[in-house]
């Protein structure tokens, strides 16, 4: 049952609006720290989520028909400040991990097309009919489940080429193997389908040899050619019953040869998938496929295209797409083509001179169309555009937060009393007023207004409010066993020194997490030359109020998060001390993750982070992220081991207890991973889903293993001669710009 770990993180956050259209709202959505809005906008690919999102937009100026050309330029800021080496990573972005950079996505959702299942504007999967002829799934008695997909029979590239079933299974086989692995992918597509162990240890010449209990074979027996425009994938019984399971079949066309070489065919004679041996053929110890991919993946004239768009021009040196109307494009899951004939990609830059630091100057010079994420103080500068009748605009609220990121398995924020006591001395709506002008709205949970489950569980949830207030922060403390002086004393406010912050007795067990890393905690930066570092006082130990904390560098959220939390004289009177430490992004992230490729240094220091988080769609599945095995750290940052789940763990091999049953049987006390494991393996039907969702987010609002900074509200501006263009946070431009038109056309 074990969940397909993505390198892209996601999570889930979005707000309905009723003040989208001018002024300051009184509630709003964004993410920001680090990087721009126009980061975080780009929906991508042929898969979504669920909610809904109100926008208003400004009626366009009017104009003439004979002043407008049909094309549009579009604008991203991911094309220079994307992750470097994946300029140009058009045919499989970041080749499926979360690392692409963020214009990549867009071309692709512009190129390829006919997904087995796309997502609407409000993220929720649907299944593309005019891809699929027919589609339906057996339960099996070993306890798989088999889906069968028939695609219609009159589907081509750009250039006439017919698409067939070794299209979409092209991707799937070649990325489930080790060539895969040597390109730099994660070779696990297909680890959610019978077979999939044993075909992925197939390296060419060691079939029938077993390795670690796995005995390599060619063949994939979980995926099936049925014949021409069939394909039937069987999901293994450890990835079944899963409640988005309906998402396994979402595959996507690509012409074989762009993943498997020229000459690699795809065969099946009754047991399952094979490739032909050329896939296998190596270069000294290195497979040639795995150079066949790194090509593959960057190609724009080799190989035609499936999407509503197809590349004529890509100019790496000044980041310029061009793409012009594919006619061979039968439509999306709702049948819509493009109108427009022309769609141009270029960089958003301040070339010139400009009084509000924003790329609307690109856009009120004719640089580009559209600006899709304003956000901010830029918003009122926004909206003064529209206001000149050149230009119209929409909003959305973003679905993903700002958030301090907190690490709970060692230290002072591995206590749930510090991290509410935390939220409670932040006033994060005055952040929020502060930091977005007053677009933004302060989050305690990590969830959506505008999700189904939201709505149909919103007048019964219950959920603290995490406002500021620093008495209530001190009696937290207090009640957590924060009582202490460095003596072993009792605390007083106002005193100085090492004496200035609270200390906790720990118990044995306390101070032993990590091989005992808490009886030698300590402060990383000594402002005001102060070390507040953990006593041992009588065989016991004492663990100091005082936070690591790890910022991005040059950002002005962590400036502004500096000066009301690490240097507010309300932590200092509550007995906390912040220390802060900035760094870069990727250093950030080594140290949340632990991760030593990026410069983490093998013993945790810093409990805290500031970082961003958004759900590109509407599958909220956090399963495995608080399992109470190591085996799985990796699912999260946050590490929390939630003593519910000590008493009362989940058994993914066990009997599958309905919501009422497992509360019963716990004494009502489900825990974070019996709650987000049962929420999509226990579920079978929305309602129950619902149950076990509203019960993980009230526990985890609870414990608050993250603190929600803000959620900010995006406008996206374009000019007026653009009609029908309405974007949502699961529908960026790339997606939108299909069902627009030029005025005229």
């Amino acid at each position: 049952m074990k969940k397909f770990l993505s390198l892209a993180l996601a999570a889930v956050l979005l707000l309905s609006l009723t003040a989208c259209g001018g002024g300051v709202p009184s509630s709003s959505a964004d993410i920001s720290d680090p990087g721009s809005a126009a980061d975080r906008t780009s929906s991508g690919g042929a898969v979504g989520g669920t909610g809904s999102v109100s926008a208003s937009v400004s009626g366009p100026a009017e104009t003439k028909d004979d002043e407008n050309e049909n094309r549009i330029i579009l604008g991203d800021d991911g094309l220079q400040e994307a992750w470097g080496k994946y300029y140009g990573d058009f045919r499989y972005p970041g080749l499926g991990s979360g690392y692409a950079g963020t214009t990549d996505p867009q071309i692709w959702a512009l190129t390829a097309g006919y997904a087995v299942m796309e997502t609407d504007r409000n993220g929720a999967y649907q299944w593309n009919t005019t891809v699929v002829k027919e589609h339906f799934m057996t339960e099996n008695e070993d306890g798989t489940a088999t889906f069968h997909v028939e695609i219609n029979h009159d589907l081509t590239y750009s250039d006439g080429t017919p698409v067939t079933v070794k299209d979409y299974l092209a991707r799937l086989m070649a990325f489930s193997t080790q060539a895969a692995v040597e390109a730099g992918a994660s070779g696990l597509e297909g680890q959610r389908f019978k077979g999939f162990q044993a075909y992925h240890a197939y390296v060419g010449d060691n079939a029938g040899e077993e390795t670690d209990g796995v005995t390599a074979s060619p063949v994939f027996s979980g995926v099936r050619m049925i014949d021409d425009y069939t394909y039937e994938l069987t999901a293994s019984d450890a990835f079944y019953p899963y409640y988005f399971a309906y998402t396994y079949v979402a595959l996507q066309p690509d012409v074989p040869a762009m993943w498997l070489g020229e000459g690699v065919d795809i065969m099946d004679d009754g047991e399952g998938c094979y490739l032909s041996d050329a896939f296998y053929e190596k270069i000294g110890s290195s497979f040639k496929s795995a150079q066949t991919i790194t090509a593959g993946r960057y190609d724009t004239t080799k190989f035609p295209f499936s999407g509503p768009y197809q590349i004529t021009e890509w100019d790496k040196d000044s980041f310029r797409v061009i793409m012009q109307i594919n006619p061979a494009y039968k439509g999306n899951f709702e049948g819509q083509v493009p109108s427009i004939e022309t769609v141009e990609f270029v960089p958003l830059t301040n070339e010139v001179e400009v009084t509000d630091g924003t790329h609307l100057d690109q856009l009120q010079r004719g640089g580009v169309d559209v600006q899709p994420a304003v956000t901010g103080n830029k918003i009122k500068t926004a909206l003064e555009m529209v206001d000149s009748g050149n230009f119209a605009a929409g909003c959305y609220q973003r679905a993903g937060y700002s958030k301090l990121d907190i690490a709970c398995d060692f230290g002072p924020t591995m206590f749930p009393e510090v991290r509410k006591a935390l939220a409670h001395l932040l006033d994060r709506e005055a952040f929020c007023e502060t930091f977005l002008d007053g677009y933004g709205v302060v989050m305690d949970a990590p969830y959506s207004p505008d999700f189904s489950m939201w709505q149909a569980v919103k007048d019964e949830i219950e959920l603290t409010d995490y406002a500021y207030s620093p008495d209530i922060a001190k009696q937290i403390l207090e009640e957590g066993g924060w009582i202490y002086n460095s003596k072993g004393g009792p605390y007083e406010e106002g005193a100085e020194g090492v004496d200035a912050v609270r200390y906790k007795k720990l118990t044995a067990q306390e101070a032993g997490v990590l091989d005992g890393l808490n009886k030698t905690y300590a402060v990383t930066a000594n402002t005001g030359r102060v070390t507040y570092q953990t006593v041992e006082i009588g065989g016991e130990y004492y663990l100091p109020l005082a936070i690591n904390w790890l910022g991005t560098e040059r950002s002005a959220a962590t400036d502004l998060l500096t000066m009301m939390m690490a240097a507010s004289p309300d932590v200092a009177a509550a007995g906390m001390a912040i220390r802060a430490t900035v760094n870069g992004h990727k250093a950030l992230l080594g140290n949340m993750y632990r991760q030593p490729e990026k410069g983490y240094e093998g013993v945790p220091v810093y409990n805290m982070f500031s970082i961003a988080v958004d759900w590109p769609d509407s599958v909220y599945d956090d399963s495995y992220c608080w399992s109470l095995d190591p085996a799985y750290d990796a699912y999260s940052s946050n590490r929390l081991y939630d003593v519910y789940d000590a008493a009362f763990p989940y058994d993914p091999s066990g009997e599958k207890l309905t919501y009422e049953e497992a509360m019963e049987a716990s004494g009502g006390r489900l825990g974070m991973d019996y709650l987000s494991m049962a929420m999509v393996y226990n579920a079978a039907t929305e309602e129950e889903y619902n149950q076990w969702w509203k019960g993980y987010i009230e526990r985890w609002n609870e414990l608050m293993p993250d603190i929600p900074l803000y959620a900010n509200l995006y406008y996206y501006v374009y000019n007026a001669k653009l009609e029908n263009f309405e974007l949502t946070p699961f529908f960026g431009q790339e997606r939108a710009i299909i069902y627009a038109n030029i005025k005229g056309y």
